[in-house]
């Protein structure tokens, strides 16, 4: 999928198409026409935004840039290029075809998963009065009213028609105004992603000289407000002792926040050209962790050590290792041990957990080690901070991410090793919508394609990726030993059936659970007891008829996820809404 080497290709004088991915359902690529004056720019990878259809304009990743015009339609001009530089690898758009044809859809329907919303322009159907329409006469009065109303606003979306109105279905109103062309539909686009600026203030390069700045200090005698600002601003702004520290200026809330200035008077101080206000980019993560030590080593035990030696010598002539661990064995000091190494080599490491709740512990550990350079991705995170994390993958800022399944989308280019933690986890799989994929599965494509190399770790591996470690596909190395010294849990069964024949059962405990929790409480020591049970209810019933939803591909009842408001079958996955009555 790589651009072809055609210096011509820069050239204004030549007709080049693109072959795009659009991220609909459709099992194509679309082929469009590039402005001759974008030639010299566009590159595989790149984002552009295309008319599609009718009226919609949506956001296609360049996949092959040529000079073959299709046959079967005229290709229509590539309306706007987004990227300077590429924001999807060719690495990604090879794995994005691969999804596609293992997981049977389109690859725009990857893409569509693969982009943040905040990286995907779309368009939005607007309603305009038309100012030279003249047939009133042929108004209904229902039209009449509406009209009216939407003459009063530039222009109003759909659903604000309806606001507007406190109606509902009038689109056939909207159609039959449109047909008598009183109003104008068109379609009006918008980037999802805004950077976060900072607003700073400095003083005016005139004044850093000592002579000017007591000048202006006395000149402004009579405006005390004013006089107080522009001391206060040197007091913060060592001007006089580090005069390039006025270029970095002064943050505009350190004034407008504090009751003790006047936002008059700095208006007043900005009109005059005394101080200047500017913007900065600034990114929306926080800042390194202030307990962040560059070079931290981690101290391993000699079990986790002589595992994570293992697993080195594995990784020659193995690209996958399973890794056994027991719990509380301290995988998670391997792990870290792995990605210093990678990231001394030059090479980037992602981090695959199954769940978003488990990400804040094990960032807390991670970013006292990799500080800045870690990023987080996940889908708690609104669409600007996922693009600045996409953006920042590409630009080298961060060289480790944490993720959960959707991480594997990001775009790495020198990737070097993947770690997925939990892989046995039903997280990692995603059921709707589609590309239904396996995130594991993924990862191991992914990295095979970039020449890195996959850990997976596990207290209980999936019964494939252990199968797979025992014929020797994977490499396998085992961690058996708690951290400290730590027993192992003592498990033991109880035949509850046994117990209830012998009538020592107390609702849903036998005897010896409650033997134990009352030991346990008279040492004044904790316990849990945990439920088998994932959902509100283990099933719904209609009161009325006794209905009660089930599985349309296991038989069994779903589950109620109050939450959600979904009924939900543990078996395959499969998901619905709860019928309304």
């Amino acid at each position: 999928m790589q651009i072809a080497e055609n210096d011509d290709f820069g050239s204004e004088e030549i007709t080049l198409f693109a072959d795009l991915i659009l991220p609909v359902p459709v099992a194509q690529l679309f082929t469009y026409r590039v402005p001759r004056v974008i030639n010299p720019f566009i590159k595989n990878g790149a984002r552009v935004v295309v008319p599609f259809g009718k009226n919609r304009v949506v956001t296609g990743v360049v996949a092959k840039i040529h000079q073959t015009p299709p046959t079967k339609y005229q290709a229509r001009y590539i309306a706007e290029l987004l990227d300077d530089e590429p924001l999807v690898t060719p690495y990604q758009i090879e794995l994005f075809h691969w999804i596609a044809d293992y997981y049977l859809c389109t690859v725009g329907e990857v893409l569509n998963v693969a982009l943040p919303s905040g990286l995907k322009i779309t368009s939005q159907s607007k309603i305009q009065y038309n100012p030279d329409f003249e047939y009133y006469d042929l108004l209904t009065e229902e039209e009449a009213n509406l009209l009216e109303e939407i003459k009063k606003y530039q222009s109003l979306t759909y659903e604000e028609v309806e606001k507007r109105v406190g109606a509902t279905n009038i689109n056939h109103i909207i159609k039959s105004l449109i047909g008598k062309r009183a109003i104008i539909l068109f379609e009006e686009v918008k980037e999802k992603y805004k950077p976060k600026v900072l607003k700073k203030v400095k003083l005016n390069s005139r004044f850093e000289t000592r002579e000017n700045l007591m000048e202006l200090i006395a000149q402004l005698d009579k405006f005390p407000k004013q006089q107080e600002i522009v001391m206060s601003y040197v007091s913060q702004i060592p001007i006089q002792n580090i005069p390039y520290s006025n270029r970095a200026g002064l943050e505009k809330s350190f004034f407008t926040q504090n009751d003790a200035f006047s936002d008059s008077a700095l208006s007043t101080l900005i009109k005059k050209g005394t101080l200047e206000e500017f913007e900065i980019t600034v990114s929306r993560f926080a800042d390194v962790a202030p307990d962040f030590t560059e070079g931290t080593n981690i101290h391993l035990t000699t079990a986790q050590q002589r595992a994570f030696d293992e697993i080195i010598t594995q990784f020659q002539s193995k690209d996958t290792v399973l890794l056994h661990g027991v719990t509380g064995s301290g995988k998670t000091e391997v792990y870290i041990n792995l990605a210093q190494q990678v990231l001394a080599s030059g090479s980037q490491v992602l981090f695959l957990l199954p769940e978003i709740a488990l990400t804040t512990q094990i960032v807390v550990r991670l970013k006292k080690v990799f500080g800045d350079k870690l990023g987080i991705y996940h889908s708690k995170f609104s669409d600007n901070e996922r693009v600045e994390v996409w953006k920042g993958v590409v630009s080298g800022q961060f060289q480790l991410v944490v993720g959960v399944r959707s991480a594997i989308f990001l775009p790495f280019d020198s990737l070097g090793l993947i770690i997925v933690d939990e892989e046995h986890e039903s997280s990692y799989k995603q059921y709707d919508p589609a590309p239904r994929y396996h995130a594991r599965d993924v990862a191991i494509v992914a990295a095979q394609r970039q020449q890195a190399k996959v850990l997976l770790g596990s207290a209980t591996p999936a019964l494939e990726s252990y199968y797979q470690a025992l014929n020797g596909r994977y490499g396998f190395v085992q961690l058996l030993e708690r951290y400290g010294k730590a027993n192992l849990p003592e498990f033991v069964l109880i035949d509850t059936k046994k117990e209830r024949k012998s009538k020592k059962m107390k609702f849903e405990f036998s005897s010896v659970l409650i033997n134990e929790l009352q030991e346990a409480l008279n040492r004044n020591e904790q316990s849990i007891v945990f439920q088998n049970r994932r959902g509100y209810s283990s099933y719904l019933q209609c009161e009325e008829c006794g209905w009660i939803g089930e599985c349309e591909n296991c038989a069994v009842s779903l589950t109620y996820h109050q939450k959600d408001a979904e009924l939900r079958c543990h078996y395959c996955g499969h998901k619905e809404k709860v019928p309304k009555l």
